[in-house]
C-alpha cells in the first residue's frame, strides 16, 4: 500500500484527502499533516471579525471532515526529498519525528508578507486565520469603548478611523463587513456620533477589484461612497506607524486600526527547499507534478499550475489563480492522477474554466460575474452566500451558517469583547517625527530600546520649577525607571526624528530584570546615576 503524505489542511489538502479516501482507500495509506486541527473557511473570516457569524461556524474539525484518513496535528519542519521523508515537531515539547512517504503532496498555501512596507508588520492586522478575525473584532470594540469615554479629541478621531489596505476581494469584503458591524453596534455608544466615524480602503491600482471588469470596480466604488466609505485608489502605501498611515500623495490617515490584505509570500519551508520557484510558487507541470519529480505534487496557493483550458483558448501560457474554487478543482484532478499513475495509465492535464467570481460589499450588496454574466446588488449578495454555502465542507457547518445568516435579519449584533487584544510581548514599533510615545501621568506600559532615530524626554514637574530634558539615541533606552520604581510617567517623550524602537512589555521586562542578575545590577546603578539631577514633585 502506497503512502500518500499531504502537507496542509486548507482547501486543496482537505478536498484531496476526502476524494482519495473515497475513490481508492484500499490502495493508499493517506495521512494529512497540519499545524491546526481544524479547517478554516477563509472567505467567511470577515464575517467572523464583524460578528455576523460565530467563529466556530467558519471552522470544521479536520478529524470530523477526514473520517478514515490519518491526521497528524504537527509543525512541518523539513522535507528530505532524497530519502522521501518529512520532519515534523509535535507534542508539548515539540519532539521531532520523521515520516516516510511514497507520494508527497504540498498544499501549504502562502503566508503574509508584511515586510513590503515599513511598519506594516509591526502595526497592521492581517485576516488569514481565526485568531486574526478575533483580534480585529476585539480591537475594534476596544476602540469604540475608549472613544465613548475619552476627552482627548485627537485620540477619539484616531480610534474612530478604520483603514483597510488592499482593494481586492479580501479588502472590499473586510471593509464592507466592518462598516456594517460598527453601524449596527454604534447605538450602544451614546457619545459616538455617526459623523465621527470614518472608514478607508486603500488600493494601489486605479480601481477597486482590479481582478474584475472595470465596470464592476466602478460599481463597487459607487456603493462604498454611498455607504460613506472613503476610497483611495492609485495610492501607494509608504509607511505605517501605530498612529497613522502614510500614502505617496502626501495623504496621512490618523488611525489606530490598520488591516492589511496585501502581501503574500511562499512559506519558509518551501523557500528553503530545493523546489524550482517562480513568482514565489512551486513550478508544476499540467499534471500537478512538481518540476523534476514524479512522486512530488503541489496544488493551491503555493503552486504555479498551468491551466490547459485557458492555454488552449487564449493561445498563451496561463496559470490557475490562487482561489478556493481552483484549489478544490485541482484536488480532484490530483486525486485522479495519483490513481492513474499507480495504474500506469496516462495522466490528465489540469483544465478548468472559472464559474465566476463574487464579492460581498456589506449592507446586503454584492458584485460579481457568473458564467460571463454580471450580477450586482442584493441578487449578487444572495448568490455569493449560496455559492460559499455550497463550498462549506460539512453539512452541520452549512446548517449553522445558514441559520446564523437568517437570524441576522432579526437579532442585533453582539458587542461583547471575548478578550482584550494584546500585541506581542516583544515587538518593533515605528514613530514619525513629532509622534508622542507617552505623556506624563500615564501608567508604564513597557521598556523601549532605541534602534533608529531619536527621542526627547521632557520633565516639567520638578521641585525647582526648571524643565529637565533628556535625549535618547540608538542603543539608548527609556521606561525602566517608571516600571522598576512603580510610579506613573513623570515626563513626556516625543520622537524628534522618524524612529524605530524595540518594545518589551511591562510584565515581561519585570520578569527578565528579576531573574537576570546582570540586568538587575545594571539598572540598580543606571537609575541613580542617570537621574541624579532630576528632582521631581511626587504626587501622593
Amino acid at each position: 500500500m502506497k503512502k500518500i503524505l499531504i502537507l496542509g489542511g486548507g482547501f486543496g489538502g482537505v478536498f484531496l484527502a476526502k476524494k482519495l479516501f473515497k475513490a481508492s482507500r484500499k490502495n493508499f495509506d493517506i495521512e494529512l499533516i497540519s499545524d491546526n486541527n481544524y479547517f478554516v473557511f477563509q472567505p467567511l473570516l470577515p464575517e467572523v471579525a464583524s460578528g455576523a457569524i460565530n467563529a466556530e461556524d467558519a471552522v470544521s474539525p479536520l478529524r470530523k471532515l477526514l473520517k478514515g484518513v490519518k491526521f497528524r496535528n504537527a509543525e512541518i519542519k523539513d522535507i528530505n526529498l532524497k530519502n522521501r521523508k518529512v520532519l515534523v515537531l509535535q507534542g508539548f515539547r515539540k519532539r521531532s519525528h520523521w515520516i516516510h512517504f511514497d507520494h508527497l503532496v504540498i498544499a501549504l498555501g502562502q503566508e503574509s508578507n508584511l515586510d513590503i512596507v515599513k511598519g506594516l508588520r509591526e502595526h497592521a492586522f492581517t485576516i488569514r486565520n481565526l485568531k486574526d478575525a478575533y483580534n480585529i473584532r476585539n480591537h475594534i470594540l476596544s476602540c469604540l469603548e475608549l472613544a465613548d469615554v475619552t476627552k482627548d479629541q485627537l485620540l477619539k478621531k484616531r480610534l474612530l478611523n478604520f483603514v483597510v489596505i488592499g482593494g481586492g476581494f479580501s479588502g472590499v469584503e473586510t471593509i464592507g463587513e466592518i462598516k456594517e458591524m460598527v453601524d449596527r453596534v454604534i447605538n450602544y455608544y451614546p457619545n459616538i456620533h455617526s459623523e465621527e466615524l470614518q472608514f478607508h480602503i486603500v488600493e494601489y491600482a486605479n480601481r477597486l477589484l482590479p481582478e474584475l471588469d472595470e465596470t464592476l470596480g466602478k460599481y463597487t466604488k459607487k456603493v462604498f461612497l454611498e455607504n460613506k466609505i472613503i476610497v483611495h485608489c492609485e495610492s501607494a502605501l509608504l509607511e505605517v506607524t501605530g498612529t497613522g498611515v502614510y500614502l505617496d500623495n502626501e495623504k496621512i490617515i490618523n488611525t489606530n486600526t490598520i488591516i492589511s490584505t496585501i502581501g503574500s509570500t511562499v512559506s519558509k519551508l518551501i523557500s528553503q527547499s530545493k523546489f524550482k520557484l517562480k513568482k514565489g510558487k512551486i513550478i508544476t507541470n499540467e499534471n500537478l507534478q512538481v518540476s523534476g519529480y514524479k512522486n512530488i505534487w503541489a496544488l493551491g496557493d503555493c503552486a504555479l499550475v498551468p491551466n490547459k483550458k485557458e492555454n488552449e483558448e487564449k493561445k498563451i501560457k496561463t496559470y490557475a489563480p490562487p482561489t478556493a474554487q481552483f484549489a478544490v478543482r485541482q484536488s480532484l484532478f490530483l486525486a485522479e492522477n495519483l490513481i492513474l499513475l499507480e495504474s500506469q495509465k496516462k495522466l490528465k492535464p489540469f483544465k478548468y474554466q472559472s464559474k465566476g467570481s463574487l464579492a460581498s460589499l456589506g449592507s446586503r450588496k454584492g458584485i460579481g460575474k457568473i458564467y460571463g454574466i454580471t450580477v450586482r446588488g442584493l441578487f449578487a449578495w444572495m448568490i455569493w452566500r449560496a455559492f460559499y454555502l455550497s463550498f462549506l465542507p460539512s453539512f452541520s457547518t452549512k446548517i449553522r451558517v445558514l441559520l446564523g445568516w437568517m437570524l441576522e435579519f432579526i437579532i442585533p449584533r453582539n458587542a461583547v469583547m471575548t478578550d482584550t487584544y494584546k500585541r506581542n510581548n516583544i515587538s518593533y514599533q515605528y514613530y514619525k517625527k513629532g509622534d508622542i510615545v507617552f505623556e506624563e501621568g500615564m501608567i508604564a506600559d513597557g521598556f523601549y530600546i532605541v534602534k533608529e532615530g531619536s527621542f526627547k524626554n521632557t520633565y516639567k514637574k520638578t521641585v525647582d520649577g526648571k524643565i529637565y530634558t533628556k535625549i535618547y539615541k540608538p542603543e539608548d533606552h527609556f521606561g525602566s525607571r517608571v516600571i522598576l520604581l512603580g510610579k506613573r510617567r513623570t515626563g513626556t517623550i516625543v520622537a524628534t526624528q522618524d524612529s524605530k524602537v524595540l518594545k518589551i512589555d511591562k510584565n515581561s521586562f519585570i520578569l527578565i530584570n528579576q531573574n537576570f542578575p546582570i540586568l538587575n545590577e545594571y539598572f540598580s546603578k543606571y537609575l541613580p546615576k542617570e537621574f541624579i539631577d532630576l528632582d521631581l514633585k511626587i504626587e501622593k
